[in-house]
């Protein structure tokens, strides 16, 4: 029986990417558009006041794509507890072409995509925490060419009682 512990969002491309092609896709329309925080800055000096391209702008980001975070993920890295190993399982955009696209159907792609730690003789919680790192790192390995983010998972590795949550799913 698996028993999920933790998730990981694969994206398509990273964030500062994104968000520099979004830069380059405004400033075809918008000439003079350095980022959201120059309209930001035009707010606080100019209270009162829209700036001039404020509405152009904000339709040209939902015309691109919208946010980044929910809109660019395309799968998702399942680890779980699979008798006394961890396993990885890969749900993925199910698309023959992975592009830029609204609309999304997930579907496991793949039961076991990277080799399975076996954590049998590991009982303390800095060997689970090891063999979840590596097999972390394994993703990593697999997905050069995507962006896992990763951020959660690092936040907070250090503060988890791992042996609490493998002998608790």
């Amino acid at each position: 029986m698996k028993k999920y512990f933790f998730e990981i969002p694969v994206y398509r491309l990273s964030e500062a990417q994104y968000k520099e092609e979004m830069k380059t896709y405004i400033r075809k329309s918008v000439p003079t558009y350095d980022g959201p925080e120059q309209l930001l800055q035009y707010r606080v000096q100019n209270p009162e006041q829209d700036h001039p391209d404020s509405l152009l702008v904000g339709m040209l980001c939902r015309e691109f794509g919208g946010p980044w975070m929910y809109n660019e993920i395309i799968g998702h890295l399942r680890l779980y507890l699979y008798h006394s190993q961890i396993r990885v399982e890969y749900w993925q955009v199910q698309s023959k072409r992975i592009v830029k696209s609204r609309r999304k159907l997930f579907g496991r792609n793949s039961p076991k995509i990277v080799d399975e730690i076996n954590i049998k003789d590991r009982s303390s919680n800095s060997e689970i925490k090891k063999a979840t790192e590596d097999t972390v790192k394994a993703c990593e390995q697999k997905f050069k060419r995507r962006h896992l983010d990763l951020r959660y998972f690092y936040a907070i590795k250090d503060h988890v009682n791992w042996a609490e949550v493998i002998a608790n799913v």
